[in-house]
């Protein structure tokens, strides 16, 4: 790795799913490997305790309107204390506020989506970084240079295990864990669950998060009668102790771009059930997890039977996952990577508009 840089970090939003764990582990890796790294956040952001170390500055802007022209002068103010000399930014507003900022002051500015928002934001983007081939396709589509595209997979720095170690679990335990929103599918792998129940088979699952569809799967749970199979333990504050207090993890999503909690539990060395969506399906395959169609609760059950039903396998799997984590998703992979494409944005010439 090449000299050392002053790098700014963009995101703007309050609370804390996968884009804004991927903010924060970012400032921290960057951190570590020596980089100044200028955090800008809402002041409210939920996880502001994550973001500290020595060289990690915060700087705090709150802007309520994608199009604010008073949240550009101020973060033009912030960049100009700083001196960043790249910006990098994540989500729609993140992008299109920084993205101006940036490009003002003569910034490259660099972008994560996260999702599969309108372009309309991105217009001040010097260079994509897509998680995934299927984000960069959806790039393509909208008329982005593919010059101005790289993809970089997600990381996470939770601490990978040693090797896979199949505790003693009785019954065993299922672990599940993100917003509770409808996309991500906890309604299917209840009902799942419900019919694995139904069928004698023993299991528990623990449900880690908040959201606004709380409510609806207490009912839920209690319509099938899994009161004493399912707990909903709210939000989870450490990722790798909640991993661990089971041996199987599980992704429901109806919609995933990315899916870091997959990462974490590769690292952890989990069985891995997942749905095949959008992220999920370029991270893993039938050698590393279980598979099922998404929105079906049929599918997602026998999914969830052959992992406990075969439980050598499910071992083989995990080993597998784990191993192509460290090979593909460890920090000390993708942040020489990183770099590498902030130094190549020095260099290149400013891009005289996205569309192609």
């Amino acid at each position: 790795m090449s000299n050392k840089m002053r790098i700014s970090q963009v995101m703007l939003t309050v609370g804390f799913g996968g884009a804004e764990r991927l903010f924060v582990d970012l400032c921290q890796s960057l951190a570590a490997a020596g980089h100044e790294v200028l955090a800008v956040c809402h002041p409210h952001f939920q996880r502001m305790d994550l973001l500290s170390h020595e060289r990690v500055t915060i700087a705090h802007l709150k802007a309520s309107w994608d199009w604010s022209p008073l949240s550009r002068y101020r973060l033009r103010k912030i960049f100009t204390a700083f001196k960043p000399q790249v910006v990098h930014t994540h989500l729609a507003r993140g992008a299109a506020i920084a993205g101006d900022a940036a490009t003002a002051l003569g910034i490259p500015v660099a972008a994560n989506m996260h999702d599969y928002a309108k372009m309309k934001y991105y217009r001040s983007i010097d260079h994509f970084f897509p998680g995934t081939e299927d984000q960069r396709q959806y790039l393509i589509g909208n008329g982005i240079k593919p010059e101005m595209i790289t993809v970089v997979p997600h990381f996470t720095n939770v601490t990978p295990v040693a090797a896979v170690d199949r505790r003693p679990d009785t019954p065993p335990t299922l672990i599940a864990y993100g917003r509770l929103v409808q996309n991500k599918g906890f309604q299917v792998l209840i009902k799942s669950v419900g019919q694995l129940h139904a069928r004698g088979i023993k299991l528990r699952l623990l449900l880690g998060g908040d959201g606004p569809e709380k409510a609806n799967l207490q009912a839920l749970i209690r319509s099938l009668g899994l009161e004493e199979v399912v707990t909903l333990v709210g939000w989870v504050d450490n990722v790798s102790e909640f991993l661990d207090r089971g041996n199987y993890f599980i992704l429901p999503s109806l919609h995933e771009p990315f899916g870091i909690v997959i990462l974490e539990a590769m690292a952890r060395g989990k069985s891995i059930i997942s749905t095949t969506v959008q992220g999920p399906v370029e991270i893993l395959d039938q050698e590393t997890a279980y598979l099922a169609r998404p929105d079906d609760p049929d599918s997602m059950a026998a999914a969830l039977a052959a992992a406990l039903e075969d439980r050598g396998e499910a071992e083989r799997r995990a080993i597998n996952a784990l191993d192509k984590f460290r090979r593909c998703y460890d920090p000390s992979v993708i942040i020489p990577f990183y770099i590498q494409c902030f130094e190549q944005m020095l260099t290149a010439p400013k891009a005289a508009g996205s569309r192609g």
